[in-house]
């Protein structure tokens, strides 16, 4: 909304200022030649400012909008492979966690006969 007051207010001062300078002048382009009015000149001038100004605005807006549409893809391509990835290092967790599950009972296993070796070697012995 500040802009458009903003706008609105410098339209006006050129508006005065175009009105305030009415009279005919000579100009001349090139091989043209020819009689206008200044508020004319004033008021082209100002209008094709403005129309340069909008097409470089448009081409930056642009060029930000699909520099900004390839970096949301390039992120939503990031944010599924980061899934991916974490899945697969859940799934490597839980392998290790029943690798050493499995280790610690083949271990306790390993270990019940020699306890029970020890154990009738040690009652053996008192006896």
């Amino acid at each position: 909304m500040p802009f458009l007051i903003l706008v609105i207010i410098i339209c006006m001062i050129v508006a005065l200022f175009a009105v305030q300078n009415a009279v005919a002048v000579s100009l001349n382009f090139v091989f043209w030649s020819f009689s206008a009015s200044l508020v004319l000149v004033i008021l082209g001038a100002f209008l094709m400012g403005v129309l340069v100004a909008t097409c470089f605005l448009l081409t930056m807006k642009a060029k930000h909008y699909l520099k900004d549409k390839k970096m949301r893809e390039e992120m939503q391509q990031l944010e599924a492979e980061n899934k991916r990835l974490q899945e697969r290092v859940a799934m490597l967790q839980h392998t290790q966690l029943l690798h050493n599950e499995a280790a610690h009972a083949e271990a306790a296993k390993k270990a019940e006969p020699a306890a029970a070796e020890k154990t009738a070697a040690e009652s053996g012995s008192r006896q």
